[in-house]
C-alpha cells in the first residue's frame, strides 16, 4: 500500500511539477516603482531632446481639406467587441470614409487624418508610414486619429486578440485602407486655399458621462472644434468630443459610423465639410434617450451638431503662418496584463496574445492650437488640468486617441484600485501608464511656442 500511495505522489509531483514552472513563467508581481523613477521613463526624456518638433512661420496658411471611402463591401469583419468575434457585417447602414485636412505655409506641410474606424490599427500605421516615404513625406507629418466607432470594419488585427477584436486579418483591406489614406491626402492637398483659423469650444455635458466611477465633477464635457475658411467662403470644422461611439449595441450586425457620422452629416447641412475624431474617451460614455438604435444615433449626433452650429459665427477668425508637427517615440513599461489585484501576466505571454508594437505620441501645432495626439483610450478626466497648462502657455489644446499605437485605456492612476472593466481588462501597462504619458505630453506642450504675431 505504501509502494502504490509513494507512486501516485511521484506520478502527481511529476504532473504539478511542470504545471508550477509554467506559472512562475507565466504569472509576475506587479511594479508599483513611480515612473519618474524608471528606465523607460528617462529613455523617453532623452528620445524627447532628438524628436523636437518641427516648426515654422512662413507664409499664410494653406488649408485643404477631401474625404474618400474605405468601406468594405459585406460580408466582412466588424471591429469593436470582443464578444462578437469579429462576426461579419450583412449591410451597410452608412459609409465609412478616411476625412482629411492639409496644412501648408509654404514652407512645411502637415495632414490631419481621421478615419471612421475603431482605432488606428498598429499594422496600418506601419503600412501607412512606408507608403507616406514613397509618396515624398515624413510619417510624423501624418497624425492619425479615429472615431472610435465600434461598428466599423475589423481584419486589421494580426494576434490571437487582434481576431478576438476584429476578426480575420486582411492584408488586402489593409492595403486598400492605406491607399484610401494616400488617395485623400493628395485630394485635400490639391484643394488647399489661403485660409482664416479660428479655434472654438461648446458645452455638451447633457452628452456624456462617466462610466468608470459616475462621478459627474470629473468628466470632459467640452466640445472643441477648429473653423476654417478658405478665401472663396467655403467652410469646414474638424471637431472632437469625449463620449464613447457605443451608442449602437454588440448584437447589432450592420456596418455604422455610430454617432460620430450623424454629427458629421447634421454638420454638413451647415458647412462645406465636417470631420469628427474621438477625444479623451476612457471612462466616458454616450448618454441618449432612444435605447440603443439608430435613432438614438441620429438624435445624439444632431444634438451634438447644435451645439457647435450657434458658436460657428462667433469664432474669431485668424490667418497664420505659424505650422509644426513632431512624434515622439515612447518606450513602453513592461505589459502588466492583471490577474488578480497584485499580479499579471509576463510580458512574453502578453506580447503572444496582443503582439508588440510601438507608441509614439502625436502632435500638431496650427497657429496657436495644439493637437496631441495618444496612443490609447486616454481619459478625459485629465483634460482640466491639460487645458490649464495649456492656457498658462498661451494655447488652445486639443487630444486626440487612436493615434497608430496602442497601449490600452489610460486612466488616473487613483482609479488602479477600482474593480471595473477600463481599469482591468483593458490596462495593460501598470498603474503609472495614464500618468507616464500625460507627463510626456505636458512636455511636449512646452516645446511649443505661442505663434508670433497672429493669435489664434
Amino acid at each position: 500500500m505504501k509502494k502504490k500511495t509513494k507512486k501516485i505522489l511521484l506520478r502527481t509531483l511529476y504532473f504539478l511539477l511542470p504545471l508550477l514552472l509554467l506559472l512562475a513563467c507565466a504569472i509576475h508581481r506587479n511594479d508599483y516603482t513611480p515612473y519618474p523613477e524608471t528606465a523607460y521613463y528617462k529613455q523617453t526624456i532623452a528620445a524627447l531632446a532628438q524628436h523636437q518638433p518641427v516648426i515654422s512661420e512662413a507664409d499664410t496658411l494653406k488649408v485643404g481639406w477631401a474625404k474618400q471611402s474605405i468601406t468594405p463591401p459585406p460580408p466582412f469583419p466588424l471591429a469593436g467587441y470582443g464578444k462578437r468575434l469579429g462576426k461579419k457585417y450583412t449591410s451597410v447602414h452608412d459609409s465609412v470614409y478616411v476625412r482629411t485636412f492639409a496644412f501648408d505655409n509654404g514652407k512645411q506641410q502637415a495632414y490631419f487624418v481621421a478615419l471612421d474606424m475603431l482605432i488606428t490599427p498598429m499594422t496600418l500605421t506601419a503600412t501607412l508610414d512606408k507608403a507616406s516615404i514613397k509618396a515624398g513625406l515624413k510619417p510624423e507629418q501624418v497624425y492619425l486619429s479615429a472615431t472610435h466607432t465600434h461598428t466599423s470594419f475589423g481584419g486589421w488585427g494580426e494576434n490571437l486578440m487582434g481576431w478576438v477584436m476584429a476578426g480575420t486579418y486582411s492584408q488586402d483591406q489593409v492595403n486598400k485602407t492605406v491607399n484610401a489614406i494616400i488617395q485623400s491626402i493628395k485630394k485635400a492637398q490639391s484643394s488647399a486655399q489661403k485660409t482664416k483659423i479660428g479655434y472654438g469650444k461648446a458645452f455638451a455635458g447633457h452628452l456624456v458621462g462617466n462610466r468608470l466611477n459616475g462621478q459627474e465633477s470629473v468628466r470632459d464635457t467640452t466640445v472643441r472644434f477648429m473653423k476654417f475658411e478658405q478665401a472663396d467662403g467655403d467652410i469646414a470644422v474638424l471637431a472632437t468630443f469625449a463620449a464613447h461611439a457605443t451608442v449602437l449595441p454588440s448584437k447589432q450586425q450592420i456596418l455604422s459610423r455610430d454617432y460620430p457620422g450623424a454629427f458629421v452629416d447634421a454638420l454638413e447641412k451647415q458647412v462645406s465639410f465636417a470631420a469628427f475624431t474621438a477625444g479623451a474617451v476612457a471612462s466616458h460614455s454616450p448618454v441618449y434617450h432612444y435605447q440603443d438604435t439608430f435613432q438614438s444615433v441620429d438624435s445624439m449626433g444632431a444634438q451634438l451638431a447644435r451645439t457647435i452650429v450657434p458658436e460657428l459665427p462667433a469664432t474669431d477668425m485668424h490667418y497664420t503662418s505659424t505650422l509644426g508637427y513632431g512624434r515622439l517615440p515612447v518606450t513602453l513599461p513592461d505589459p502588466e496584463w492583471r490577474i488578480g489585484d497584485n499580479h499579471h501576466l509576463a510580458p512574453w505571454l502578453f506580447y503572444r496574445l496582443f503582439g508588440r508594437y510601438p507608441s509614439f505620441i502625436s502632435s500638431l501645432q496650427i497657429g496657436n492650437t495644439l493637437l496631441l495626439g495618444a496612443p490609447a483610450d486616454y481619459s478625459g478626466e485629465y483634460m482640466k488640468e491639460l487645458t490649464q497648462v495649456a492656457a498658462h502657455q498661451n494655447q488652445q489644446l486639443i487630444v486626440t486617441g487612436f493615434n497608430g499605437g496602442y497601449m490600452g485605456y489610460l486612466t488616473p492612476s487613483r482609479h488602479y484600485m477600482l474593480d471595473e472593466y477600463e481599469v482591468r481588462d483593458m490596462n495593460f501597462y501598470g498603474k503609472w501608464g495614464g500618468d507616464y504619458i500625460t507627463s510626456l505630453f505636458r512636455k511636449v506642450m512646452k516645446a511649443y511656442k505661442p505663434a508670433l504675431g497672429n493669435k489664434l
